[in-house]
C-alpha cells in the first residue's frame, strides 16, 4: 500500500517591496549603482581641471579607471603626432618615466588606429598583444579591455586600458564605462598636452638664449662649432649633428670633427651629399633613413666613424 504523498507548500514574495528610508522608497540597488556611476563621470573634468601637470592627469585617471572597473592595474597611453608613438606615464617609486610605443603595435595600436574598443580575457593568446609593456614594466598581463580616446573633435587621440580583473571576467558593461570615462576626461587632456607643448617650446627658447650668450661671448671657430652643435643635440634628442660651412674660395663645405688639438677638419664639394643638396637648394629636408636615400654620401660616416641612421638637416642661413 502506498503511502499518501505529503505535499510541502513554501511561498516565495513576488517581489520584496522597495525599502523605505526616512518615510521614502530606497532605490533598487541596479538604480542605485547607475546614479553613482553618473555622479563619477561627472566628477572627473573637475578632478582633472585642478591638476596642472600632464603626467598626474594620467595617473589620477588611471586609478580611477583601475578602481571603478575592479582591476589591478591600468595605463592610458596619449598619441605623439610628431614621432608616431603612444605614450605613457609608469611610476616607479617617488619617480616616474615615460614608455613609448609605435602606434601601430600591440592592442593598443590596434585600437588606437581603428578607433574600436576591444575586451582581451587572454592576453598572450592574442596575436596584437605587445608582450614589450610587460617586460618593460616587470607585470604580467592576463586580460584587459582598452578603450579609444576620443577628442571632442571625434579625433583619436590615445587609449586607454585597464588591466587583470580581480573577479570573473571583463564585460560589455566594463567596456561602456571605460569609453564613458575617457570621452569625459579627453577635453581636460587635449588642454594639459596644449600646455605641456607651450612648456616644452618655452624651454627650448630659454636654451637658445643661452646658446646665443655663449655665441656672442666665444671667439675660436671650432669651440663655437662645437658649442653650437652640442646645444643642437641636446635640444634636438639626438646622437650627434655637425654644422657644415661654406667655403667660397673652394667651393667646399667643411666642418670640425672633434676637440682641442684632435679636432680634424672634413671637407667636400658643397653640391654633393644631403648636405650639399640642402645648401645649393636652401630648403629644409627631414631624412626618417639616411641610408636609402640616394643623396646620401656614405663617406662622411667613414670619416667621423659614426653610423647614421636616421638624418635632419636644415637650410643654411
Amino acid at each position: 500500500m502506498e503511502r499518501p504523498a505529503t505535499m510541502t507548500l513554501q511561498t516565495t514574495p513576488a517581489a520584496e517591496a522597495p525599502r523605505r528610508t526616512n518615510g521614502r522608497r530606497a532605490a533598487p540597488a541596479g538604480h542605485e549603482k547607475k546614479l553613482l556611476q553618473a555622479e563619477m563621470l561627472l566628477s572627473i573634468p573637475r578632478r582633472l581641471a585642478a591638476i596642472d601637470s600632464l603626467d598626474e592627469i594620467l595617473e589620477t585617471l588611471v586609478k580611477m579607471t583601475t578602481t571603478e572597473l575592479g582591476a589591478e592595474r591600468g595605463s592610458l597611453f596619449l598619441n605623439d603626432g610628431q614621432t608616431g608613438e603612444l605614450f605613457s606615464v609608469v611610476a616607479q617609486g617617488n619617480a616616474r618615466r615615460r614608455i613609448r610605443i609605435a602606434n601601430t603595435t600591440g592592442i593598443a595600436g590596434d585600437v588606437f588606429q581603428t578607433g574600436r574598443g576591444a575586451i582581451v580575457h587572454d592576453a598572450y593568446k592574442d596575436k596584437r598583444f605587445n608582450r614589450q609593456i610587460d617586460q618593460q614594466t616587470s607585470y604580467k598581463t592576463k586580460s584587459m579591455i582598452c578603450a579609444p580616446i576620443v577628442s571632442v573633435k571625434g579625433e583619436t587621440t590615445g587609449v586607454a586600458q585597464v588591466l587583470n580583473k580581480k573577479k570573473g571576467r571583463f564585460t560589455l558593461e566594463d567596456l561602456k564605462l571605460l569609453d564613458a570615462m575617457t570621452t569625459q576626461a579627453a577635453a581636460a587632456l587635449h588642454g594639459a598636452q596644449h600646455v605641456e607643448k607651450m612648456r616644452q617650446s618655452r624651454a627650448r627658447e630659454m636654451e637658445f638664449l643661452d646658446i646665443v650668450a655663449d655665441v656672442t661671448s666665444e671667439i675660436d671657430l671650432g669651440t663655437l662649432l662645437h658649442k653650437v652643435m652640442g646645444e643642437a643635440t641636446k635640444m634636438l634628442h639626438a646622437e650627434r649633428s655637425t654644422l657644415f660651412l661654406n667655403d667660397e674660395k673652394t667651393g667646399e663645405l667643411w666642418s670640425l670633427v672633434g676637440e682641442g688639438m684632435g679636432a680634424t677638419q672634413i671637407r667636400f664639394p658643397n653640391h654633393l651629399g644631403i648636405a650639399g643638396t640642402v645648401f645649393t637648394a636652401a630648403k629644409s629636408v627631414n631624412i626618417p633613413y639616411a641610408y636609402a636615400d640616394l643623396r646620401f654620401n656614405p663617406s662622411f660616416d667613414k670619416n667621423t666613424r659614426c653610423s647614421t641612421t636616421t638624418r635632419t638637416t636644415n637650410s643654411p642661413t
